[in-house]
């Protein structure tokens, strides 16, 4: 029974890191996309606003 009860925590314990880890790695990926959208806005659009 102990064996099961500590399985469970591990299991839990194991969540949390995964989760987390998922987490930062979605919020690094988040802030990629974000500087790269912002890149081509100045460098495509706004230079197009100029010209108009």
């Amino acid at each position: 029974m102990p064996y099961l009860s500590t399985r469970r925590s591990y299991n839990i314990f194991g969540r949390k890191v995964s989760r987390y880890l998922s987490y930062k790695k979605a919020k690094k990926m988040c802030n990629e996309i974000n500087r790269d959208m912002a890149f081509f806005e100045s460098r495509y659009i706004k230079s197009r606003s100029n010209h108009a």
